[in-house]
């Protein structure tokens, strides 16, 4: 009997110790958190790098689904792309990975995909000498053809343009007569 109260007590004071080192393991755990939200609330927003935007705004190198399956050639991930963009249809092309690509908008010496030297934005932005139409100060009533297609997509340049304009130093650039 006296074997079973001792086992019993060890169990308990087990039980006890770990629970408490599990308090004191997520308290600690808590502690960086509760840091960390402090710096958080201290530290501002990275300037926005145009570099990495595309022209209507969108960072294509983090976002874009064809973007990634050009850099990962990954032929099935464009396929379906090439289907759900109704590629048949705007661009009268038949399937073929070496036709479904895209290396953004500002794609340096690589091609332009199908319809981007058509794009309305893109051209816009480039006749304004601008790097993203974020910077410019029609925005927000632009009613270009891609807005059209895609309104989330001119959400999201409105809220990258708050973003930018809440950076030191930032400007918006109107359009020139004309290029609207």
């Amino acid at each position: 009997m006296e074997a079973k109260q001792s086992r019993r007590r060890f169990l308990k004071r087990c039980a006890q110790y770990g629970g408490a080192c599990c308090v004191l393991m997520a308290w600690n755990r808590s502690l960086p958190a509760m840091h960390g939200r402090e710096e958080n609330q201290e530290q501002k927003p990275k300037p926005i790098d145009f570099a990495k935007l595309s022209y209507c705004g969108i960072p294509c190198l983090q976002s874009c689904e064809l973007y990634k399956a050009t850099v990962e050639n990954d032929g099935p991930a464009k396929r379906l792309i090439y289907e759900q963009w109704n590629w048949k249809k705007k661009f009268a092309i038949d399937y073929s990975p070496e036709k479904v690509f895209c290396h953004s908008c500002k794609p340096g010496d690589q091609p332009l995909k199908p319809g981007m030297a058509e794009c309305t934005v893109r051209n816009c932005a480039m006749a304004n000498g601008m790097e993203s139409c974020v910077q410019c100060k029609n925005l927000a009533a632009c009613d270009k053809e891609l807005w059209k297609s895609w309104p989330q997509a001119h959400e999201f340049a409105k809220k990258m343009q708050a973003r930018y304009l809440a950076e030191p130093g930032a400007t918006l650039r109107g359009t020139r007569a004309g290029r609207r």
